[in-house]
């Protein structure tokens, strides 16, 4: 259905109202001769009923110092919605405004608004570019002699203290055909995508709301020609990564041949874990993103022999997705999930599960284990010295605000009475990867409660129990560590990220070194250790390419020195 409509023009769409619970940004940017404007945790278009938060928005172009409002038109497709215009039909600054009114997370009722600019063309048409007045937040770019610099405004005037994180893309595959002449116009270009944060402790009531802080967010995307330098600094602060160059570690991952048969199901989000010579797989999500239905989520408890070659279903699970499963004296245990309990195209009823179940490969039956203190699903879990650690993710309820998990939770398998007991976690993270390593727990990347995707690491000292900041992983791309996987084999801890990066922790555990790069990156996804010094790595999806069902077995091998 498409429907025009001038952005100053009031949306009604009341009945179909969502939080943004899930770190939504406003963003606009130009794709396929199109402006686009999202309301998504990245630029990719979510669901349509998000849309209906936008009441306030408001659309303006500039092209030199002449000032329009821009007529936009809604899209919905497959279930996901956006507005559009041509790009024609704007200058070379596109700003987007939108007070979104009071949300509640928790015990906390925040005041938000939305910021979103986009600039296009060379560097020089961007020179003396000044604050917008429409924008309560807003970032001006600069370049002096080949850097970046961003100028962050709030009310107009120079903002000092915020918080300001910014990715780069490449556009260095076009594909197009050469017109009658023989030429093909290739658009060799550099997108940066910005984003600012302002908080002001200040409480107060809006449309019968009381907030106790009000949160500004604005995003800004830029396109720009070859001419932009890849070095890059901001005004305000940005976190500092080691550079992504060839690795000059002594070790070396090298793809081993195998005959394993391709994983059974193009999914998401699922459970893996190594026993007895066995990979085990369950639950997991397969169709669109953002898209649920209890059809969409796997039932199966998978199985493959690392001896032989064929994935078999040897038992069967709730539904689930956002689940972890770890082994232990030969059983398999399921921790948590999110459970869709809608139907196709019906309206989304999800649900974190606190259920915690035991399954015996041999008997294949299932046994109750002590729940979760609550229900949380986009979680992580590892196995170590017979103890179950759970980090990361959130609380679902159908009708409710998601709640974000603000501990580790720790289940002695050993003990007498079987009892999870809490760990404060200093932050609040989802999408993770969680795994022991030199007596740590170590919770990376994933996207957190304020931000977005991180490639932040949560280091806890298992004989203290203490929270540090682990080195960033150096992942390229604004997925980051997003949906990303870890192994620990071979006496190494490895991650791998949406990029297609193979990342190994350094021995002084200062930082992280790349040590390979797969051909086709992959998030939601897991690597499980199949002997001492091999890795697999198993489902998954890419968003260009869709689900990955391709299993890539890899050695880490120690060069001489």
């Amino acid at each position: 259905m498409k429907k025009y409509l001038l952005l100053a023009i009031v949306f009604f769409f009341s009945s179909l109202f969502v939080h943004p619970a899930n770190a939504h940004f406003l963003f606009v940017y130009g794709e396929d001769g199109k402006v686009k404007v999202v309301f998504g945790e990245g630029t990719d278009p979510d669901q349509a009923q998000f849309l209906g938060g936008l009441k306030s928005m408001k659309a303006f172009t500039f092209s030199g110092d002449q000032k329009k409002q821009v007529k936009f038109e809604i899209i919905e497709q497959d279930g996901d919605g956006w507005f559009e215009t041509s790009l024609d039909q704007v200058g070379s600054i596109v700003n987007i405004t939108c007070p979104y009114g009071v949300f509640g997370r928790g015990d906390k009722n925040m005041y938000l608004d939305y910021s979103a600019k986009y600039v296009r063309f060379p560097i020089q048409s961007i020179a003396g570019t000044k604050p917008s007045k429409d924008l309560m937040l807003d970032m001006v770019p600069s370049f002096e002699n080949g850097m970046m610099k961003v100028t962050v405004h709030f009310m107009g005037m120079p903002l000092n203290n915020a918080e300001v994180s910014l990715t780069r893309m490449e556009f260095d595959r076009v594909d197009t055909k050469s017109n009658d002449a023989g030429v093909a116009t290739l658009d060799a270009r550099t997108r940066y995508i910005v984003r600012a944060k302002h908080v002001v402790e200040e409480g107060g009531e809006v449309e019968g709301k009381s907030f106790d802080e009000k949160r500004y967010y604005c995003t800004m995307v830029l396109d720009l020609g070859n001419a932009a330098s890849s070095k890059v600094e901001s005004v305000a602060t940005a976190s500092q990564k080691e550079p992504t160059t060839k690795s000059s570690s002594r070790f070396k991952p090298e793809p081993v041949d195998h005959s394993y048969d391709d994983f059974p199901r193009g999914v998401t989000s699922f459970g893996a874990t190594v026993h007895g010579g066995k990979i085990y797989a369950a639950g997991g999500k397969s169709g669109r993103a953002h898209h649920y239905a209890r059809s969409y989520q796997n039932r199966e408890v998978w199985s493959l022999d690392l001896a032989g070659q064929k994935w078999e279903a040897v038992g069967e699970t709730l539904g689930l997705q956002g689940l972890a499963i770890v082994a232990h004296e030969g059983k398999i245990i399921r921790i948590g999930g999110l459970e869709a309990r809608n139907e196709e195209g019906e309206e989304h009823a999800l649900r974190s599960l606190a259920t915690v179940k035991s399954f015996d490969p041999k008997t294949k039956q299932w046994t109750t284990l002590p729940s979760l203190p609550q229900g949380r699903s986009s979680l992580d879990a590892c196995l170590h010295d017979n103890r179950i650690y759970v980090a990361g993710g959130w609380t679902m309820e159908v009708g409710e605000d998601s709640e974000w998990a603000t501990d580790m939770l720790v289940l002695d398998l050993a003990a007498g009475e079987l009892k999870w007991r809490s760990i404060e976690t200093p932050f609040e993270v989802r999408a993770v990867a969680v795994r022991a390593f030199d007596n740590k727990i170590f919770v990376l990347g994933g996207i957190d409660g304020d931000g977005g995707p991180t490639d932040s690491v949560h280091v806890c000292d298992l004989q203290t129990e203490q929270w540090s900041s682990g080195p960033e992983i150096p992942s390229d791309g604004g997925m980051k560590a997003f949906g990303c996987s870890a192994v620990s084999v071979g006496g190494q801890l490895l991650v791998n990220t949406y990029d297609g990066g193979v990342y190994r922790l350094k021995d002084d555990q200062s930082g992280w070194e790349k040590l390979h790069q797969l051909v086709q990156g992959r998030f939601f996804h897991q690597m499980v250790p199949v002997d001492k010094s091999r890795f697999a790595i198993i489902g998954g999806a890419n968003m260009s390419e869709g689900s990955q069902t391709e299993v890539v077995v890899m050695e880490i091998v120690e060069l001489d020195e």
